[in-house]
Order: C-alpha cells, then structure tokens, then sequence
C-alpha cells in the first residue's frame, strides 16, 4: 500500500487516526497557559478510567505522598501538567495497544513494554541533560514505534513478511520495513502525529529518532535515539536479537559514561515496572 492510501485509511479509523475525545481535549487544555488545573480535572473526571489512573499515580511513593492525594485537581498539583500529559496519552496508548490487530508475528506485549523501556530511558536521560522538560522526553519515547501499530492494523501480511524477513536475516525491523513496503514505520508513525496534532516540536525528533544526530541540532531527536537503544540493551527488544549501539554523535553529545549507561539499564528495568503497575498494565 502506498503512504498517502495508508494516511487516508488512518486519518477515517475511529480510535487510531485520532485520539479518544477526552484525551484530545485534556491535551489542548495542558497546552493552554490559561486552563487552570481546576478546568483539566473536572475534564479528567469525565473519564472514570483515566481520572483513577491519575489517582494512582500521583498516590504512588513516586510522588512522595502515598495515599494523600483525594482529587484530580489535588492529583494534577503535585504531579505537574506534563506529567499528567504523559499519563494522558500513555493511557490511550496502551487502549491502542489492546486492540486486536490483524499480524500473526506482532507480539503487542514486547512492544508495549518495549514503549515503556524507551519512554523511561528518555526521561532518565533528558534530566542528566538538564532538558527542559523529562515529560515531553517521555512522551516521545512513549510514541516513537507507533507506526508499526498502523501497519499492524492495516498492513498486516507485509507487516508478517517484515517480521519474518528481520528474523531470517538477523536484521533491524526499519530495514525489513524499507524492504518490503518502500517506507518505514518513521514515515507512517508521522502520519499519525499529523492526525493527532502533534506539535512540530515533538514531530520533529520523532522523524529522526534513529538519526545520528547530536544533542546541539536536535535534544529530543538524540534523546530517543539513545533510550531506544538503551531499551534494546536492557534486554526490551523487538524484532531479531540485532546488537544496538549508540552512534558516536549520539553517545559523545550526550557525555554519558559508559558506566552511567549499565546503571540506566538496570534503572529502566525497574522504571517500567512501576510505570506499568501506575497505569495498570
């Protein structure tokens, strides 16, 4: 299928071209200077699932101050509108993720936990950098796959093909992909950014998320290259077992040692843990 066939397809399919209607609204309020954390909560609460994830969330000794917290609003002060956001969207993720898709190989498990290895280490990451925000560093290692969710969806026998072709050649899954549609899923997790209205500054470093880049041209862009990596490391892989390092622009841009990085592996490990049991996967 060609790229503009399958953007026309994502763009007319009810929870995956857009976001739940809750969150799309939840998202532009956290965006606006103005919203207060009154109007986010009273918008959370109309949705019994999500306003109980935040609940947890910010209960959890994550937040220093389990069981105290009785209100969205109260739940939204002490977490912070970004971490709310990545709570959100990590919410409807993961409903994305449970749909039945139509590929035999795709192991939506692996990925998901694989999302949440990436998001993890991005966070971690982007406060060694002193990055202005660990959040929006999360939420883009929490999207940064979402396009092999589309193919899984809509391309299910080529998305097979790829998977069965990165297990027989021992390759990376973007280069089965390349192979066998043209595209990757760069280009079609791009699509979905545009339906959701990402801003560019997320869309961006989610385009060059496996780029040599350095942290200088593109923070987040370099950041999500090294926790994707780092989440294959820790051993949240996807695909063949393909051995996953950091490009040197990459590592030396970041200036992390090789010894902070096994201490991040180890970290990931746990934080996906706790994200997992926040969200209630």
């Amino acid at each position: 299928m060609e790229l503009s066939a399958l953007a026309i397809r994502v763009a007319r399919t009810p929870g995956l071209g857009m976001l739940p209607q809750v969150t799309s609204q939840v998202l532009r309020l956290v965006d606006n200077p103005n919203a207060s954390p009154r109007q986010i909560g009273a918008l959370i609460e109309r949705d019994a699932g999500l306003a109980s994830k935040l609940l947890k969330s910010a209960n959890s000794a994550y937040y220093g101050a389990p069981g105290k917290i009785k209100t969205v609003s109260q739940a939204i002060s002490v977490m912070g509108l970004s971490a709310v956001r990545s709570i959100v969207v990590g919410q409807a993720y993961q409903q994305m993720t449970s749909v039945r898709g139509a590929s035999k190989r795709f192991d939506r498990l692996a990925f998901w936990q694989h999302s949440l290895a990436t998001a993890s280490a991005a966070r971690v990451l982007a406060k060694l950098k002193g990055w202005r925000d660990p959040e929006e560093a999360f939420l883009a290692g929490l999207l940064h796959d979402a396009g092999r969710l589309v193919m899984d969806r809509f391309l299910p026998n080529e998305f097979d093909q790829i998977l069965t072709l990165a297990l027989e050649r021992v390759i990376p899954l973007r280069d089965a992909e390349r192979e066998v549609l043209g595209y990757t899923h760069v280009e079609v997790g791009d699509l979905l950014g545009a339906e959701w209205n990402l801003p560019e500054s997320m869309r961006e470093p989610l385009r060059r998320h496996h780029d040599d880049v350095g942290y200088d041209e593109c923070p987040l862009g370099c950041i999500i290259h090294a926790a994707n990596v780092l989440a294959h490391q820790a051993g949240f892989a996807l695909g063949a077992p393909v051995l996953y390092e950091l490009p040197p622009t990459v590592k030396q841009s970041l200036g992390v040692s090789d010894a902070q990085y096994e201490g991040l592996k180890q970290a990931i490990v746990q934080e996906v843990v706790r994200v997992q049991e926040a969200l209630r996967i």
